[in-house]
């Protein structure tokens, strides 16, 4: 198997600064994945640390069910209800289109979020909960991490650095969801539905950028063995 690593992008925002400036101590991840690899939950794919929840996950954006609403109930969405912390680079894309943004955004530290949501997240006329960074790269025919912050981009996926060269891949999980500050996986409509497509089909085009091409269909090798 060829191997894969981190793209530059990815690569300089994993080992850039935390967003708030923060330097006090982290997520144990180390201790996550010691317990994960003593359980046999973690195999290497192309040089990749994977956590095989990653393999059983089923994924797929579920707009109508995120959409805050009345009655919309325990659901909650990664446009809506997680805070995304903005660093130095992710800033300073954001402040170059400014002028397009939604009013009310305020780009320092961390997305705005009035009423509980994300101020770059609008509700179309369906009635869907759709990001303005998204469609806005769209319209531009740009690649979406020139404007939409990575954090964004890569939910529910998760990338951890532990230097030398290693990094491992995981998602938000009943094992990892307390420490990103994330609900956990049954609140989200995109991960609590086994009849969504497995993640790594889902997710091929962000995870082949992440990685490198081919490192979705690896993944799906591995999760078909």
């Amino acid at each position: 198997m060829k191997p894969f690593t981190p793209n530059h992008r990815l690569r300089r925002w994993l080992g850039g600064e935390p967003p708030s400036g923060d330097q006090s101590q982290g997520p144990d991840w180390d201790g996550w994945l010691l317990r994960r690899m003593s359980l046999g939950e973690i195999v290497t794919v192309g040089g990749v640390l994977v956590d095989r929840a990653v393999l059983r996950q089923r994924f797929a954006c579920v707009a109508e069910r995120c959409a805050p609403r009345s009655g919309r109930g325990p659901w909650r969405s990664c446009c809506a209800d997680v805070e995304v912390a903005l660093d130095a680079s992710e800033h300073r894309r954001l402040s170059r289109v400014r002028r397009e943004l939604p009013q009310g955004w305020e780009g320092e530290g961390c997305l705005a979020r009035p009423s509980g949501r994300c101020a770059l997240s609008q509700i179309d006329r369906a009635g869907q909960i759709r990001c303005v960074l998204h469609c806005l790269a769209r319209e531009r025919g740009v690649d979406r991490s020139e404007i939409q912050p990575l954090s964004c981009r890569l939910f529910p996926l998760i990338v951890v650095d532990f230097g030398e060269g290693r990094c491992a891949l995981t998602l938000v999980s009943k094992t990892t969801h307390r420490l990103v500050g994330a609900f956990p996986p049954p609140r989200y409509p995109c991960l609590s539905d086994d009849r969504l497509p497995p993640l790594p089909e889902a997710l091929k085009g962000d995870l082949d950028w992440a990685f490198g091409k081919g490192f979705a269909r690896a993944l799906d090798r591995v999760r078909k063995a």
